[in-house]
């Protein structure tokens, strides 16, 4: 991540060219999304463990809790994305909803079946009520909302709209991964640059970026030269990625090859596309949901009034989720054509069931 300044004092837009993955050994690599997901459940474990504790629950219960909370939030949130985004895509390739690993995942989805596990739940425990369970389980959501949001920013995907502030990201990384296939390709680097902005496609403002790309030495110069001049330009703007976040205007700009000992290394210039950090705005919410939920709660404990939190958790996340939309990128091309996209669609009955449980909340007779 670097920064770049107009002058001194003014940041001008940031640089984001963080790699999804952590580590890889062979055919196996972690990566950040993957990490971040799995530590929602286990923070969510530890903090609703503590609560068991606090409120005299079974601690033999959590275990069959938390199984429910897993399959319900993988399974919701899988089939969320297959019916509320790409039904007719999936439709006609049943087999890859299975495919979870490839990405595709709607928190609207994991919400209805998180409700719907915590029902079947409940059916068969004793002293523990829906509301009861609920309001301490968004506790736990919230947290792990503000990791998968993190995650997601880690894997550059869910990007907002372009735009021109100092604080817009420009998510590079899509570069290295589309150049990963070329022959000899190393890795790259991306300098912000200053100049004179430009703009493309309906006004979209495009700052300058300093771009090197590293090649091993097994390429002859030659060849790299060729790669410039034939491929670069239709990496650049032609990618289903890269066109998102850079525009070199043509041909990439004074582009140079040079031999950098112990690899070709090519310089060019070009312009990247920095755009709202809507992973960012939804993570950093979720994480001050998540403090703020967790402080109603010590201040009361068992005599917290049934829905209270799990009204304020519904209001706030997908009141700010139905605001943050108007920032983000729609996700499948259908939703260009609609008034409200589907991420915005599906959060107005999710606030309005979050106002009925607060109004139940505040009407009901405190507890003793």
């Amino acid at each position: 991540m670097r920064f770049l300044r107009k002058n001194q004092f003014m940041l001008q837009y940031i640089i984001w060219d963080v790699s999804p993955e952590i580590f890889s050994f062979g055919y196996i690599s972690v990566r950040w999304y993957g990490l971040l997901f799995a530590l929602g459940f286990l923070f969510g474990y530890n903090i609703m463990a503590r609560i068991f504790k606090w409120e005299g629950k079974p601690e033999k219960d959590l275990d069959r809790l938390f199984l429910y909370m897993i399959i319900s939030t993988v399974i919701g949130a899988r089939l969320g994305h297959v019916f509320f985004y790409q039904p007719d895509y999936y439709l006609a390739h049943p087999l890859e909803i299975l495919m979870v690993w490839e990405g595709g995942l709607a928190s609207h989805g994991a919400a209805i079946a998180i409700l719907i596990a915590i029902y079947l739940y409940v059916r068969n425990t004793n002293g523990q009520s829906f509301w009861w369970v609920m309001d301490r389980l968004v506790i736990t959501v919230a947290l792990g909302g503000g990791l998968i949001r993190t995650g997601n920013l880690m894997n550059s995907e869910i990007i907002g709209k372009p735009a021109d502030f100092p604080m817009a990201l420009a998510f590079t990384h899509s570069l290295d991964e589309a150049l990963a296939k070329q022959n000899g390709f190393v890795y790259a680097t991306k300098t912000a640059r200053v100049g004179k902005d430009t703009t493309v496609n309906k006004n979209i403002v495009c700052k300058p970026i300093d771009i090197k790309l590293y090649f091993d030495r097994s390429n002859k110069i030659e060849d790299t030269k060729a790669f410039v001049e034939a491929t670069l330009p239709s990496v650049l703007n032609g990618g289903a990625e890269t066109s998102k976040h850079f525009a070199t205007l043509g041909k990439p700009l004074n582009a140079q090859t040079m031999d950098g000992g112990k690899y070709n290394v090519v310089q060019i210039q070009a312009y990247a596309i920095p755009r709202h950090a809507g992973q960012f705005y939804e993570g950093i919410s979720c994480f001050i949901l998540f403090g703020l939920l967790f402080w109603i709660y010590t201040l009361r404990k068992e005599r917290t009034p049934d829905g209270l939190l799990f009204g304020i958790f519904m209001v706030v996340c997908f009141g700010l989720r139905f605001v943050y939309e108007f920032f983000k990128e729609n996700q499948v091309d259908f939703e260009n054509k609609l008034s409200f996209n589907m991420g915005q669609i599906l959060s107005i009955p999710a606030v309005l069931v979050g106002l009925v449980a607060l109004f139940l909340a505040l009407t009901r007779k405190p507890k003793a």
